[in-house]
């Protein structure tokens, strides 16, 4: 009975837990082409919706979605996106996995703007990379 007690535990163990310590760090750009997905023209001073999508790796909730942060000015919005990673002994790395996230952008001024999304140039990486798409914003 022991046995089979240690076994039904071993899924809880590669799950997070209360006390599971876990860090927070950029999302990997995986798919470049498919990182940013925004109309091709917009409207000076009109919010518009974009979507940026996270590629996480590790099976389980190893590795999850942890957020963004929009920082807009007159021609670029810049957009990180994070990941929140425990600290496990037993996580996979073999699933690759996509997480569209919705985001707000408001350019005021009339021209060629940018969406540039921050992450990592590979999974579990610290070197920071970016792909940006154009728009165009008009009266």
């Amino acid at each position: 009975m022991r046995t089979r007690s240690l076994v039904a535990l071993l899924p809880l163990l590669a799950c997070e837990g209360v006390a599971e310590p876990s860090i927070r760090r950029p999302s990997w750009i995986a798919y470049p082409a498919r990182a940013i997905q925004a109309p091709d023209t917009v409207r000076a001073g009109v919010p518009f919706s974009a979507t940026v999508t996270a590629a996480i790796s590790g099976g389980g909730d190893c590795t999850r979605p942890d957020g963004t942060t929009v920082s807009a000015g007159d021609r670029v919005a810049r957009v990180e996106m994070f990941v929140r990673t425990n600290q496990k002994l037993m996580c996979s790395g073999d699933v690759i996995r996509f997480h569209p996230i919705p985001i707000t952008v408001v350019f005021p001024s009339l021209g060629i703007s940018s969406i540039r999304v921050i992450g990592t140039a590979q999974e579990g990486s610290y070197v920071l990379d970016s792909v940006e798409r154009t728009v165009v914003v008009v009266p």
